[in-house]
């Protein structure tokens, strides 16, 4: 049965709060006080900073009990960002203080047990998160029996860590929120020996089927709990076999559930589509096409103006053009003495095309780990073609860099000063580095935007150039 959060059985509204802040490293002279809408700050009131450093954030105006924000920013220019308090009957009154860069790790807090205990759970949450994600990377990209296993493994300590906290602390809402996001394992271990795919497919459908039993995300609390959206996020993003097919079913299933809740639907709506747009790996862009077509254009997404709709037309129609399987566009692109180089003209088994720009810090960290695994494919069939996007004028820079670099005296070092080939919108370029693979024939089969792991790159050379 599911359970009540703690602020959601509040029948009345209750008394203010009295806390007082303290964030060391923190630059600006004002705090907040709010809730949060999805991973959104909505402030409520302010408090200016305090001669001894620390903020009062004091209302005597009424405050259900529940899940609310202490908001904050971290640059001029960016968004107001937060960490999340409880407001508990009884511990209305109560100090934090801790370091801005991460509020959960080593807080002093006095007067609210109940947020001791939140922020040690967001602290053990965030340490199993890093196990988490790291294990999903490998078992995604490398798809071996004991990236498999090592996943299941963390995926159990996550569970485990869950339980525990929920056996050592007592009720409450931290423990109830503990209790409502439960990482699923099927009641028999998947870990044990056998055909590791049909275990993995078994233990997915296992999960699949049991994500959300202990959340109704067609509520409010949807948007109030971060740990609810960011599980959600997991479930469309990581859980799932690299299968845009499966993520499209899923996406489908997360919008039929916030149905019952217009404002979650809409927001949430709104923030996996402006998300896939960013993401690159697994034939995300096909899914970011698919949410376009069939939501977007539909009329099913009440939020987007037309404005909205025809970037996102424009997006998705230009991506198809880069989906896994395509042909890569026909360009020509220019050397460092103007000599024009036909991309269809460099024969190899596998052509790594890798956009980047010279004072890009990601570009200068991806390059050099290229050239290092290419000396370990260059006799498969490997050829390199790094594209500077400088132009004009501002083109030497790119010239500048490759002479200051230990590259392949084979690789394709190559621009398009006079934007003769657009490259930017012909391959979709957003962020850099921008890298593509493509077979013999030219066609695409990977692509991605940002850096790379060794590890990541290498799996992908080693599947197409065995």
């Amino acid at each position: 049965m599911l359970l009540a959060l703690f602020f959601a059985t509040a029948t009345k509204a209750e008394n203010g709060c009295d806390i007082t802040i303290k964030l060391d490293f923190y630059r600006y002279d004002t705090l907040w006080f709010g809730t949060s809408f999805g991973k959104r700050a909505v402030p409520d009131f302010a408090a200016a900073i305090q001669p001894d450093g620390t903020f009062h954030l004091k209302t005597d105006k009424p405050l259900e009990e529940g899940m609310y924000a202490i908001i904050y920013k971290r640059t001029p220019n960016s968004s107001l960002q937060y960490f999340q308090c409880w407001l508990v009957d009884g511990q209305r009154k109560f100090s934090i203080s801790t370091h801005i860069s991460v509020p959960y790790e080593k807080p002093e807090i006095v007067g609210s047990p109940e947020n001791v205990a939140l922020f040690d759970y967001l602290r053990q949450l965030n340490t199993e998160d890093k196990r988490m994600d790291e294990a999903v990377e490998r078992d995604r990209f490398l798809q071996t029996a004991a990236d498999f296993r090592l996943r299941v493994k963390v995926e159990e300590g996550m569970r485990q860590m869950q339980l525990d906290f929920i056996k050592n602390n007592k009720a409450g809402p931290t423990t109830r929120l503990v209790e409502q996001t439960l990482f699923p394992i099927p009641p028999t271990s998947s870990a044990q020996k056998g055909d590791w795919k049909q275990e993995a497919n078994k233990r997915w459908l296992y999960q699949r089927a049991h994500f959300f039993d202990g959340t109704d995300i067609g509520t409010p609390d949807f948007m109030r709990y971060l740990q609810w959206l960011d599980r959600t996020d997991f479930f469309l993003v990581n859980l799932p076999p690299a299968d845009p097919d499966t993520m499209k079913t899923l996406i489908d299933m997360v919008f039929k559930k916030l149905e019952a809740y217009p404002d979650g639907y809409e927001y949430y709506q709104k923030y996996i589509t402006t998300s896939l747009l960013k993401l690159s790996k697994f034939r995300n862009d096909e899914v970011y096409a698919y949410v376009v077509h069939n939501y977007l254009e539909t009329g099913k997404a009440t939020w987007a103006s037309s404005n909205d709709l025809r970037n996102a037309t424009n997006n998705a129609n230009q991506m198809a053009f880069l989906f896994e399987g395509k042909d890569a566009p026909p360009v020509t692109m220019y050397d460092k003495d103007n000599n024009p180089v036909p991309l269809y003209d460099i024969a190899a088994n596998l052509t790594l095309l890798v956009f980047y720009m010279p004072d890009c810090s990601h570009c200068k960290r991806e390059i050099p780990e290229i050239a290092k695994l290419y000396e370990r494919y260059k006799d498969k069939g490997l050829k390199v073609a790094a594209v500077c996007l400088k132009t004009g004028e501002d083109c030497a820079q790119c010239w500048e860099y490759t002479d200051s670099q230990t590259l392949p005296k084979d690789w394709y070092l190559l621009a398009d000063p006079n934007r003769q080939a657009n490259l930017v919108s012909m391959f979709s370029v957003k962020s850099y580095p921008r890298l593509f693979m493509l077979d013999a024939n030219k066609k695409i089969v990977y692509k991605q935007n940002g850096e790379m792991a060794d590890w990541q790159l290498e799996a992908v050379l080693g599947k197409f150039l065995k």
